[in-house]
């Protein structure tokens, strides 16, 4: 039997997520404009605050105890990333969970765990921003997945990410590649004069690709490559100017066709650099950095106070995503940035005594 609080919170769903599938589905062709973000954000909280007890207990010790009291985005309370480890960040009960992704870390350290009740928003949010960033060029295209065949790592987020990559634009030859299979895929290629995104945390280029061996190819042209992830794991670190040489070295895929990608299994929303797009479309007034999705916002803010800093200037990143929402939509981390235009901003490194996290510390384990 269902209360008349769930009710209530099945109608609001049923309200919140068409709003947010069409702002996703607009994308950049027809963005949301300032007002439009603002209004449907705050409806998000509003909606957060009342059906996530967890998140209303934040909010209390901010002194935010209602929706009113929040007249901006801006001023929306921002959920430390390290607080999905305790607790549950969720507007849904128990019964409704879909899947639960959880974060990377070392076996001593404590996962947190971003729930679900549906991937709607999370994967159209996938699709809207590859298709935009990674082949804005075609319909599907060969990928060759550095990472765990799903079933292997359910609960991966990135591994997710793969997988809606698969459905969503593989051509025939796509595959997950465990360690030592990369190499085989780059032959079959070759011999079918197929272009392929070969996509992977830094660390797992680094395993595929190792230093000191002299094979290379010549992939065919309209080849790119999607790096994720740091560039240390548990074992082993890589230079990121360093990895994109060796990459464009053996494989033939020039500098301008890696795209790096950046998103966290907190987020529902991804960011990717311009550089290919601005490639193959000859669109040079592209931004440097991250761009921001239209569906979500990016604040820059000093890490104390949480005071907004001026373009330049390094701070916390601090991300709005209407996509997450069934959790937390304002969530600040541990990454340091800074803002380098309206919508697009740079990594700066990680918050001193930050835990070491990511895609490319789970690749390093993975991979062994």
């Amino acid at each position: 039997m269902t209360s008349d609080l769930e009710a209530a919170r099945q109608r609001e769903v049923a309200r919140l997520d068409p709003e947010i599938l069409e702002a996703i589905g607009r994308g950049w062709g027809d963005p949301l404009d300032e007002r439009e973000f603002d209004r449907l954000a705050r409806d998000v909280f509003a909606h957060q605050l009342r059906f996530n007890p967890v998140y209303r207990q934040f909010c209390l010790f901010q002194g935010v105890a209602a929706a009113a009291d929040v007249t901006s985005w801006r001023e929306i309370p921002a959920v430390p990333t390290g607080a999905f480890k305790v607790g549950r960040w969720a507007t849904f009960p128990e019964e409704q969970e879909r899947v639960a992704f959880r974060t990377s870390g070392t076996s001593t350290s404590t996962p947190g765990v971003h729930r679900f009740d549906s991937l709607a928003l999370y994967n159209a949010a996938i699709v809207s921003s590859a298709r935009h960033w990674l082949i804005p060029d075609r319909e599907r295209i060969r990928c060759l997945l550095l990472s765990p065949d799903p079933r292997a790592a359910p609960d991966s987020s990135l591994v997710h990410m793969f997988a809606v990559f698969r459905e969503a634009f593989g051509a025939p030859g796509t595959a997950f590649l465990g360690a030592g299979a990369l190499p085989g895929a780059l032959d079959r290629a070759v011999a079918d004069a197929e272009p392929v995104l070969i996509a992977g945390a830094a660390l797992a280029f680094h395993h595929a690709l190792p230093l000191g061996e002299a094979r290379s190819w010549s992939l065919p042209a309209g080849s790119r490559a999607m790096v994720t992830g740091g560039f240390k794991g548990v074992r082993v670190a890589t230079d990121p100017d360093e990895l994109g040489a060796r990459i464009m070295a053996r494989t033939g895929i020039p500098r301008g066709l890696q795209v790096a990608e950046y998103g966290m299994t907190e987020l529902s929303t991804q960011y990717y650099d311009a550089r290919l797009r601005r490639a193959l479309l000859e669109d040079h007034a592209g931004p440097g950095g991250f761009v921001v999705p239209p569906w979500a916002r990016v604040r820059i803010v000093e890490p104390l106070d949480g005071q907004e800093l001026p373009e330049g200037e390094v701070g916390a990143i601090v991300h709005v995503d209407l996509a997450n929402r069934g959790s937390a939509l304002a969530l600040q981390t541990s990454d340091l940035g800074t803002r380098t235009g309206a919508w697009s901003f740079d990594l700066r490194g990680r918050a001193p005594g930050a835990e070491a996290r990511g895609c490319s510390l789970a690749a390093d384990l993975w991979l062994g």
